[in-house]
């Protein structure tokens, strides 16, 4: 029987291949192990289940200690990846879970101090503050970039948004989205560069709170940004005259 897993990981292990080839230099399988483990990984975590037959079962997830005998949970990207580890042919219980799945009990375990992918094999190590940090972005949390509190003194380099057919696809969901929210006036989209990460930035001019506004733009955001990240911004944060100083809005609703 196929393993479905190995075959939405390929890309994934391409890419770890590909970076660990350039001893971590190749900012584009860099990137495009962001945007698989966002949008398509599956793993394999092993589990021990407790009180198996009660309503009260738990899952336990296997963890390895790494060289700095720190524990890490163990993520397999297919049947043969697991069976290359499992040497001595123990009967191992399995589970599958996306990749937020993953970070959402990661981050619930404070012993954890990350995931290692296909152990003894690839070995490649994903730390608790990448897991964190992806987790922001799967979640769709605004990057920091707080609504209203954002410094106009942040280090944060705004810029024209980069020519491609994803940045094409995402503005005109954006377009759309604002366009059936009335508490929109206008939306800004740029690329902007914080933190040495080039992220997208949406600026909105808005009625009423964020919390009602921020949402809906988010979730248009995570259905078309394919793993890219995207900052929500309120216009009225000191940082946004900056961030739309000489560019056009992409929408505004008069």
């Amino acid at each position: 029987m196929a393993d479905y897993r190995e075959k939405a990981n390929a890309r994934l292990i391409e890419a770890i291949t590909k970076l660990k080839e350039s001893n971590g230099q190749d900012k584009t399988a860099e990137q495009q192990i962001t945007e698989e483990l966002i949008n398509n990984a599956q793993f394999m975590m092993p589990v021990m289940i407790t009180d198996e037959e009660s309503d009260d079962r738990k899952l336990l997830y296997g963890v390895t200690a790494m060289q700095d005998g720190h524990p890490f949970y163990m993520l397999f990207t297919s049947k043969q990846k697991l069976k290359t580890w499992n040497k001595e042919g123990r009967n191992i219980k399995t589970v599958t879970h996306n990749f937020e799945e993953i970070t959402d009990i990661a981050i619930g375990d404070s012993r954890i101090f990350g995931l290692v992918v296909n152990p003894g094999e690839d070995n490649f190590i994903i730390a608790r503050p990448t897991i964190a940090d992806l987790r922001t972005r799967i979640k769709g949390a605004e990057m920091g970039m707080e609504g209203e509190t954002a410094r106009a003194d942040e280090d944060v380099t705004f810029q024209d948004l980069r020519d491609d057919e994803v940045t094409k696809e995402l503005q005109e969901a954006l377009v759309k989205a604002m366009g059936e929210d009335k508490n929109i006036i206008k939306g800004y989209f740029r690329d902007m560069i914080r933190k040495g990460h080039l992220d997208y930035v949406v600026v909105i001019d808005h009625i009423g709170s964020m919390d009602e506004v921020f949402p809906k733009i988010m979730e248009s955001c995570k259905s078309h940004s394919h793993g890219r990240a995207v900052a929500l911004l309120s216009a009225k944060a000191p940082i946004a005259s900056k961030a739309i100083k000489g560019v056009e809005p992409i929408y505004t609703n008069f």
